[in-house]
């Protein structure tokens, strides 16, 4: 069985809890006090689950160290998106995950249903976006909006093996070329 775990997080009020409890069957979403960690199981199949989770308090990375780095699918990064006063902090948080690892992340601009909402493009250029960063934009009690921002992270993972994959084939072209002929 092979287990991956995305990391959830973002400032205090962003709608981490409620993401998470979207995601699916209840039963599957739980709280650990003693860790301070709130967690999502995502069952794929007999060979592969998913553990999605966040620290209750969203300033802890600790817990992130815990998890070896080749079991890290991505992160996500929710932003309330009313409030550009926490984007610094998300902006914060994003660095802290990339420092541990280098991985795919997308930036959930939440609160979209609320007036006033900045666009998803304005909250990610205001965190800052490279080509390992998505931004989708989030309603994080409708549980198809949750969804779909869930397989943004996915579909950004598929870019980055893509792009390993044409890396590979190039290096063995370039292999390939510079082996001498035999007679």
């Amino acid at each position: 069985m092979t287990t991956l775990h995305v990391f959830v997080t973002g400032p205090r009020g962003s709608g981490k809890s409620q993401f998470l409890a979207e995601l699916g069957d209840s039963a599957n979403c739980w709280l650990d006090d003693e860790a301070g960690l709130e967690y999502r199981h995502l069952v794929v199949d007999d060979t592969l689950d998913v553990y999605l989770f966040c620290a209750i308090d969203a300033t802890r990375f600790d817990h992130l160290l815990e998890i070896p780095q080749r079991d890290l699918l991505g992160y996500i990064i929710l932003v309330d998106s009313t409030h550009p006063e926490t984007w610094g902090e998300a902006r914060i948080m994003m660095a802290n995950c990339r420092g541990y690892a280098l991985l795919p992340t997308l930036i959930a601009a939440n609160k979209q249903d609320l007036p006033g909402a900045a666009t998803p493009e304005r909250v990610g250029a205001s965190i800052g976006m490279d080509n390992m960063t998505g931004v989708q934009p989030c309603i994080a009690t409708d549980p198809q909006s949750v969804r779909k921002v869930f397989l943004q992270l996915l579909y950004l993972v598929k870019h980055e093996i893509d792009r390993l994959d044409a890396l590979i084939a190039e290096i063995e072209r370039m292999m390939a070329q510079n082996q001498p002929t035999q007679e």
